[in-house]
């Protein structure tokens, strides 16, 4: 891309800007916890539909997916008013295709009175838009739909396929965009612009919530030493659960997670016992399971299985009463991209160009909609976007950071798709 043309996207993104704030504010007045995306889907499709893309609006079928995929177990019985929405802008062909994948659900806001503002009212102060969801993840779909304005004011022709997923059940399960992966969704490249802090990551991990079952045998208290306690003995769980995680740590060593630990076994809650004065008999513990990009969410849970049940070897106990693990509705697939793929080197060119410095390229903190794109969809893709305050109260964007994603995502679009030759161009 000459430098000519690179002042231009720079211009047409700066005079759009009033646009991508009204856009953003509008996605953030709907208050999309899960079961309540539909009226943000509506607005998208129309959004959508106006801008001369084919649009298609479904509610995932769970029975299906069960199906497709047997480790399936869904956040929710139905997904009747949570459609997804995925907008194709057909090219003129010869081009590679893109898609750009965003999760249109958010998390709640928690307690109203840790927020400054009203958390679906987008307030910008200064160079600071807030609001529940804006960074993670609605900041998206305001720049896909800045960008789709800017090739219309710059009167540029795709020759590739311009592909929009707004899918639900990101934050609960990953169900929105299995089931666009089964409607046969797929593209050349895609970006998922989850707030990465603009840096490009080519890996996913996976992500699984689990439920262990400890059992004890009930006794009173007063004679303890006749029952067995469930509590004691997931004090023995939890400790093979650290040694697990640090034996995982140790064999998964990826280059592009340097953290400390980069695949964590999380317990977050434990519930136990009935009574003070009563030997507990069951202890469940739930928590979530940090899965490689190279491993297999089958042979990672085989794996934590196959610890647990190595407790038998060494307490009597737990040949008598095995723990039970199950693992619930929350998993987000593991997934890889070549970090030499030829979309990353078009993302990293363009970096450069609005930004002056060297894109950083890495691995993705937590799980995304990446790995199901990567694994099943067969779509090399990048997760890559602004923003760094998700799940937290006062969420925000800086606009000056959209603004920058805004004119990358404009620049690799074309690029990437290509466009049809122009004398105004």
């Amino acid at each position: 891309m000459n430098t000519a043309f690179a002042q231009k996207i720079d211009a047409v993104i700066e005079s759009l800007m009033p646009e991508l704030v009204a856009y953003s504010k509008q996605l953030i007045s709907f208050p999309t916890v899960a079961g309540q995306e539909q009226g943000a889907q509506e607005y998208l499709r129309t959004m959508l539909e106006e801008r001369g893309f084919a649009v298609d609006m479904w509610e995932p079928d769970i029975q299906a997916m069960r199906e497709f995929f047997p480790f399936f177990r869904g956040s929710r019985e139905s997904f009747a008013g949570s459609p997804n929405v995925v907008g194709v802008r057909k090219g003129t062909g010869g081009g590679r295709s893109l898609m750009v994948n965003g999760h249109i659900d958010v998390v709640p806001p928690g307690e109203r009175s840790a927020w400054n503002t009203d958390p679906f009212t987008g307030v910008l102060e200064g160079d600071r838009l807030y609001g529940r969801g804006i960074s993670d993840m609605k900041i998206a779909h305001a720049a896909f739909l800045t960008c789709v304005d800017a090739l219309e004011k710059l009167g540029v022709q795709l020759k590739g396929d311009l592909i929009l997923e707004s899918v639900v059940d990101e934050e609960t399960g990953g169900a929105g965009t299995l089931a666009a992966i089964m409607c046969g969704y797929q593209a050349d490249g895609a970006v998922i612009p989850e707030p990465t802090g603009m840096v490009a990551c080519t890996s996913s991990p996976g992500v699984s919530y689990f439920k262990v079952k400890v059992k004890g045998r009930a006794f009173h208290g007063g004679t303890c030493y006749k029952g067995v306690s469930a509590i004691e003995k997931a004090m023995e769980v939890v400790t093979a659960l650290q040694e697990l995680e640090a034996d995982r740590t140790m064999r998964l060593h990826h280059p592009l997670f340097p953290a400390l630990i980069p695949f964590t076994i999380n317990i977050g809650t434990i519930q136990g016992g009935a009574w003070p004065s009563m030997v507990p008999d069951e202890v469940v513990m739930e928590g979530r399971f940090g899965i490689s990009p190279r491993e297999t969410l089958e042979s990672a849970r085989a794996e934590f299985e196959k610890a647990l049940a190595a407790l038998a070897e060494e307490d009597p106990w737990f040949q008598e009463a095995p723990v039970e693990v199950e693992w619930t509705n929350n998993f987000l697939l593991p997934g890889e991209s070549d970090p030499d793929h030829a979309l990353v080197r078009v993302a990293a060119e363009h970096f450069r160009t609005v930004t002056g410095r060297e894109m950083e390229i890495g691995g993705c903190g937590a799980g995304t909609d990446g790995g199901a794109l990567m694994t099943f969809g067969k779509t090399p893709a990048i997760v890559f976007g602004p923003g760094h305050t998700a799940h937290c109260a006062n969420e925000y964007i800086e606009i000056s950071e959209a603004k920058r994603f805004a004119k990358i995502l404009l620049a690799v679009i074309i690029d990437w798709c290509g466009m049809e030759e122009s004398e105004d161009l």
